[in-house]
C-alpha cells in the first residue's frame, strides 16, 4: 500500500486542481489515492461557500462549474471527462469526516500539505482490508449506505467488519427509503463490476435484497424441474454470472461471430450502460415471474406458463419505479419477453433466413444480445434431466441464428413496396396492411421475392 507523506509529490489528478486554501480531498479518492488505485472522479470540502472554489478549479482546468444541490450548497466541476464536487466542510474535518460512511472513506488530505487526518482509524482498516462503519447511526442518517456497503466491499475485495455487518441486518428494512433514482445508480455501478453475481450476493447478505428488489428476494426457495438444478433465486444468480462472462468473451463462447457480438456488446443503452451491462439487469429479471406462474401437474412435471410476458411487464414496472430511461425499460422487456424464443428454434434446425427474420422482428435492435441471454440461460441449466448435447445444440443454434442474422443485415435493402401500395394492390386498409407490410418484409428476407414484380404479385396473391 502506498501512502501520501508531507512534502511528496501528489498525484497528477491532484496537483491539477492548484491550492485550494483550506480544502480536504476526502471520500473515495483518498482512500484510492492511498490504496494506489486509478482515480476517477474527486471530492472537495472547503471552508465556507464552495462556489468560489469551484469556479477557480474549473477556470485551472478549463471546465465548467455548476451548482449541485441548491439544499446542500455542493458545486461540481466537470473537466476532460471527470467530475470534482466541491461541498462546505460540516464544522471541523475532524466532525465532517466523523459524519461519512465507512472509516476507509473518512480519511482527509490536505490540499495545502500535510499528513492525511484520519480519525476514525481508516488507515489501519485500509492495511487489514476491512470496511467498518463509522459510527452506529451510518445507516439510519442515509439508508443508501445498505447498498454501499456490499457495492465497495465487493469492488475493493474487503471483509465487511462483524459489527458492521449485524448493524445493516438490524437497519435493513431501511434500504428501501432512497429514491429510485439512488437505488437505481448503485446497482448498476454494481453490476458494472467483476463478477456482479458476487456482488448481487452480497446485498442479500446485508439483508437489502427484499427491500431494494422484493421481486426477486420472492424467487428464493422456488423449485424447478428436474433441468434445473438451483431453486429459481440461485439459477437468476447463476445467469447473472453467465451473461457477464459470454459478453466479456465472445471468442471462446461464439467464436465464429466474436467480432459481430463484441460489438454489439460495446453498443449504448442508455442510463450509462452500454449492452454489457444491460444485459445483467436484464438476466436479473429474466425468471422474476416464476413464483407467480408456477404449476405441478398431476404427474408431478413444474412448468411455468407465461413466466416470460409476464416477466417482462414486471421488469418494466421495476425499472419505472427507478425512473430508468425508457431505452433501458425497453431493452429489458424485450430481452425478458423472448428469452425462451431461442430454445423452441432448436427442434427447427437447420434455420434459414425466414426464421432469422422472424427472430429479427420479436427482438428488433436486440437480437445479438438476445441470443446471448439465451445462450447463458442455457449455460446456467444443469438439472439432472440436462444433457451435454443439449447444451451443444443450443450453442450451435446460437451460432447458426448469429450468423444468418448477420447475413440478413448485410443484404438488407428498402421495401419493394411501401405501405400505401401494398393498401391500393390488395385493397385492404387498417390492420391488414401492417399484416401484409410484414408479410412482404419476410419473403424479401428469405429471398424469395427479390423485384417489385415479384412483390406485386405477391400482394395480389
Amino acid at each position: 500500500m502506498s501512502s501520501t507523506r508531507p512534502g511528496s509529490a501528489p498525484r497528477p489528478e491532484v496537483a491539477e486542481l492548484g491550492v485550494v486554501s483550506g480544502a480536504h480531498l476526502v471520500g473515495g479518492a483518498v482512500r484510492d489515492l492511498l490504496t494506489g488505485r486509478a482515480l476517477s472522479d474527486l471530492d472537495l470540502v472547503v471552508p465556507g461557500d464552495p462556489e468560489p472554489a469551484a469556479r477557480s478549479v474549473a477556470r485551472r482546468l478549463h471546465g465548467t462549474a455548476f451548482a449541485l444541490s441548491e439544499r446542500h450548497g455542493a458545486w461540481r466541476v466537470v473537466a476532460a471527462g471527470r467530475t470534482i464536487d466541491l461541498a462546505a466542510c460540516r464544522g471541523t474535518i475532524e466532525h465532517d469526516l466523523g459524519e461519512r460512511d465507512f472509516t476507509v472513506n473518512a480519511i482527509a488530505l490536505p490540499l495545502d500539505g500535510g499528513e492525511p487526518i484520519d480519525p476514525t482509524g481508516g488507515r489501519a482498516d485500509l492495511e487489514a482490508r476491512v470496511l467498518r462503519a463509522v459510527s452506529q447511526r451510518v445507516f439510519q442518517d442515509d439508508p443508501l449506505r445498505l447498498l454501499r456497503l456490499p457495492r465497495i466491499a465487493h469492488q475493493l475485495g474487503f471483509a465487511i467488519d462483524e459489527r458492521t455487518l449485524l448493524q445493516a441486518r438490524a437497519d435493513a428494512a431501511l434500504a428501501e427509503r432512497p429514491s429510485g433514482e439512488r437505488i437505481y445508480a448503485e446497482l448498476r455501478r454494481m453490476l458494472a463490476c467483476d463478477d456482479p453475481a458476487a456482488a448481487l450476493r452480497l446485498v442479500d447478505a446485508v439483508g437489502a435484497l427484499d427491500p431494494v428488489l422484493p421481486e426477486v428476494s420472492a424467487l428464493r426457495g422456488v423449485g424447478q424441474s428436474p433441468f434445473h438444478h438451483l431453486d429459481v433465486l440461485e439459477h437468476t444468480l447463476h445467469v447473472v454470472d453467465c451473461v457477464s462472462d459470454v459478453a466479456d468473451h465472445p471468442r471462446y463462447y461464439l467464436a465464429a461471430h466474436a467480432e459481430s457480438v463484441a460489438e454489439a456488446m460495446a453498443a449504448p443503452v442508455g442510463d450509462g450502460m452500454d449492452v454489457r451491462v444491460a444485459l445483467r439487469l436484464a438476466a436479473l429479471f429474466h425468471d422474476v415471474r416464476k413464483p407467480q406462474t408456477r404449476t405441478v401437474d398431476g404427474s408431478g412435471r413444474v412448468s411455468f406458463m407465461g413466466h416470460d410476458r409476464q416477466g417482462a411487464e414486471a421488469a418494466s414496472a421495476v425499472l419505472a419505479r427507478w425512473h430508468a430511461a425508457n431505452a433501458v425499460r425497453d431493452f429489458c422487456s424485450v430481452l425478458v419477453a423472448e428469452h425462451l424464443r431461442l430454445g423452441f428454434m432448436i427442434r427447427d434446425r437447420p434455420l434459414d433466413r425466414r426464421a432469422a427474420h422472424r427472430y429479427v422482428r420479436a427482438t428488433g435492435a436486440h437480437a445479438l444480445a438476445s441470443v446471448v441471454l439465451s445462450l447463458a440461460d442455457r449455460l446456467a441449466t444443469r438439472g439432472q434431466g440436462s444433457r451435454q448435447r443439449h447444451l451443444r445444440r443450443h450453442a450451435e443454434t446460437a451460432s447458426d441464428l448469429i450468423g444468418l442474422i448477420i447475413e440478413l443485415e448485410a443484404s438488407a435493402g428498402p421495401p419493394l413496396l411501401r405501405g400505401d401500395e401494398i393498401a391500393e394492390l390488395a385493397g385492404v386498409s387498417g390492420p391488414a396492411i401492417g399484416t401484409l407490410v410484414g408479410a412482404l418484409a419476410e419473403e424479401q428476407a428469405a429471398g424469395v421475392v427479390t423485384t417489385r414484380e415479384q412483390a406485386v404479385a405477391f400482394v395480389r396473391r
